[in-house]
């Protein structure tokens, strides 16, 4: 056995909750925390091998904004000037009950609520210190891996056989969503309900990590369900991947480490869309809540995968970490379409209609009109940018490790384009992980055909022709690492 291809294997977990209230993203209306349900976490990975290595870290976040990665490298180059920086690769898990650290709802919080910049320095620190941590950590070590299935998602995006943005009672308010013939969460009892658009996917893929005496010591989990059980709350939670963690732990000590993953998952959710009832009763029958129930459900996958690998432990694999900027096409803004952007500006900037009730009651409220004015102004902005710069740059890594892959994205990538690079994929297994950037939707033609939130204007600025170059690409990288064809 060659000494330079034994893998070194490092873990670290910082606690990145902030010690007073924050804002939390992921909803357009303003929410402050009023408490820690349980703590949002940071958990890094560094793994050696022959002459390339490499640090994960994982976060509980909505997603990772250009700003906070460049502070971490920054701050990584510092407590460990020897590791290359464009080395560290950070993925969100996508809580919505998470402070984000570049805040678009600054300037409308109470002063006794953190700051979006404040966060980020804080979040930083921890990041850095986990990463560092666990890369001074590493030890000669093995993996395995193996894959399994849980049902942790399902599709939500339903389709129609009527035009729903012409019934009688559609409301399309100045800076919200359009629909076609598809929505996001629809009403399945709706006599004009067709199917869900996309597939669904319950593989999960885990990466186990073991020390000289073949002891656990870790696992990467990477599956295609964002983290959003309790994604309304106004407290601090990693949602689900707490009581997996903690789940976990129990089955198989306090001492292992969980390095959670997502899958590409954009048009996907944890929550069912029909058959509710069903559901409910059974989780009162196990006295769960939906939270613990997933939990289970991936111990239960992590425990019919476990005693399987472990007859196919490696201390020598073949590590290679390619990275590069892509740029993909964006989603081009036509004439009209920001023309409606500008008379819907106008709209958001004049005095607010009369109260209303209902949904138009939410909307009128101040929070919302500055939520709808940001998007709409956003639109604007791409379609100035759109005219020099057709394409949004993306930072891509794909690493090879023994007979697996790993290849990340910045988005909410809809399940199909995973699919498409996984289908073409060399490898024995391929972990994709979204959100290891900052990204918005990336939805197939179809879903923009039809339409609705997670497929609309205001959502994509990526379009499907900047999908169909990320599989390209992602597949190509995927291949290079693999020309040689050695394993170990």
């Amino acid at each position: 056995m060659k000494k330079n291809n034994l893998v070194k294997i490092g873990w670290a977990m910082r606690d990145i909750s902030p010690d007073r209230p924050v804002s939390l993203f992921g909803q357009l209306h303003l929410r402050v925390s009023n408490e820690a349900l349980d703590p949002v976490t940071a958990t890094a990975l560094s793994l050696s091998c022959g002459d390339d290595q490499l640090i994960w870290v994982s976060c509980d976040l909505l997603q990772i904004p250009r700003k906070l990665l460049t502070r971490c490298r920054a701050k990584l180059e510092i407590l460990l000037p020897d590791f290359p920086p464009e080395k560290l690769v950070i993925n969100a898990t996508h809580t919505h009950t998470a402070p984000y650290p570049d805040d678009p709802w600054d300037a409308v919080t109470p002063h006794s609520v953190m700051k979006s910049d404040a966060y980020c320095e804080f979040l930083s620190d921890r990041v850095a210190e986990a990463a560092a941590g666990s890369w001074k950590a590493r030890k000669p070590g093995a993996v395995a891996w193996g894959s399994g299935y849980a049902v942790l998602s399902h599709n939500r995006r339903s389709v129609y056989s009527c035009d729903l943005s012409q019934r009688p009672e559609a409301v399309r308010l100045p800076g919200t969503n359009t629909e076609k013939n598809a929505r996001m969460y629809g009403d399945t009892s709706d006599a004009e309900f067709l199917n869900f658009e996309g597939s669904e996917d319950h593989r999960v893929n885990i990466l186990f990590t073991f020390d000289e005496q073949n002891a656990l010591t870790g696992a990467v989990i990477n599956q295609p369900c964002p983290s959003q059980v309790t994604e309304q709350l106004n407290v601090i939670s990693a949602d689900f991947w707490h009581e997996a963690r903690l789940e976990l732990k129990r089955r198989h000590g306090e001492h292992l480490y969980v390095l959670p993953q997502c899958s590409p998952a954009g048009d996907l959710s944890p929550h069912l869309q029909y058959n509710r009832k069903a559901e409910e009763r059974m989780l009162a029958l196990k006295g769960r809540t939906l939270r613990q129930d997933l939990a289970c459900r991936l111990a239960d996958a992590f425990d019919e995968i476990y005693p399987w690998v472990k007859s196919d432990i490696r201390r020598e694999v073949v590590l290679k970490h390619s990275t590069r900027m892509l740029s993909l096409a964006r989603r081009m803004i036509s004439e009209d379409e920001y023309l409606s952007a500008l008379a819907d500006l106008a709209i958001l900037d004049a005095p607010p209609l009369p109260a209303g009730e209902g949904i138009i009651a939410y909307y009128n409220r101040e929070d919302c009109r500055l939520a709808r004015k940001e998007r709409v102004r956003r639109v604007l902005a791409r379609y100035g940018e759109q005219k020099t710069e057709p394409t949004l740059p993306m930072e891509l890594h794909v690493i090879r490790l023994g007979d697996v892959v790993f290849a990340t994205n910045a988005f909410e990538l809809f399940l199909d384009f995973g699919v498409r690079i996984t289908a073409q994929s060399p490898a024995v297994q391929t972990f994709l992980v979204q959100l290891a950037g900052e990204g918005s939707y990336l939805a197939t033609q179809k879903a923009t055909e039809g339409e609705g939130y997670s497929a609309c204007l205001y959502c994509c600025e990526v379009g499907a022709e900047g999908g169909a170059q990320l599989v390209e690409e992602s597949v190509k990288e995927i291949n290079a690492l693999w020309e040689n064809n050695s394993s170990a």
